[in-house]
């Protein structure tokens, strides 16, 4: 006998049946859920990176009152401490530098000094590199003296710059040979500046 169905057969071809629109939809659905997963890791590491302000820590120990322009009248050796902070957007315009904090303390009872300013760095074959600082300093020395073995040193507030020189490491750290000094500039009336170099170790984040 003959099939006298002549009902139209459903297509369940991928092109124009049913199944093409479900996955369409599955894909669809997939495809968010994988920017979904992708977008909030991304989101996550944006925010610490915004949230990690501080760039580098720098320790190192110093000899006190040794540069090339000192009288050497102090003693003894410093401490020192820096820190120094992610670069603002803002400081482009003036070749993005770091603001940085530091401490400088004697062993010998001389001289000791807090100091904040901006840290410009040149990097030299991706491990060589040289850094400038430009900024203040408040020191707890004697702004004038007779004695022979203190400075006399004019104003408590002085200006302050410094030199490193160093080679990084893998994994962040870094050593560096460091040079720095304090005066001011002949606004007071006394200026003998003070000066220290040394060593120091770096921790960049």
């Amino acid at each position: 006998f003959e099939n006298v169905n002549t009902e139209p057969r459903p297509d369940f071809s991928t092109k124009t049946g049913i199944i093409a629109p479900i996955n369409n939809r599955a894909i669809i659905k997939s495809s968010e859920i994988l920017r979904e997963r992708k977008i909030v890791p991304n989101q996550s590491f944006s925010n610490n990176k915004r949230n990690n302000i501080v760039s580098e820590i720098r320790v190192g120990a110093l000899w006190h009152d040794q540069g090339p322009f000192s009288h050497r009248k102090e003693e003894g050796y410093d401490g020192n401490l820096e820190i120094l902070f992610n670069s603002p957007d803002e400081f482009k315009r003036i070749w993005s530098p770091k603001p940085h904090l530091g401490v400088s303390l004697n062993d010998s009872q001389d001289t000791n000094q807090v100091y904040a300013g901006l840290t410009w760095e040149w990097l030299f074959k991706e491990i060589y590199f040289t850094n400038f600082s430009l900024g203040g300093a408040y020191h707890d020395g004697s702004k004038v003296t007779d004695l022979t073995d203190q400075k006399s040193l004019g104003c408590k507030f002085l200006f302050r710059e410094s030199l490193d020189i160093g080679y990084r490491f893998e994994g962040g750290h870094s050593i560096m040979a460091h040079l720095d000094h304090i005066s001011n500039a002949k606004l007071c009336s006394t200026n003998e500046g003070l000066e220290s170099v040394g060593i120091r170790y770096g921790y960049h984040f």
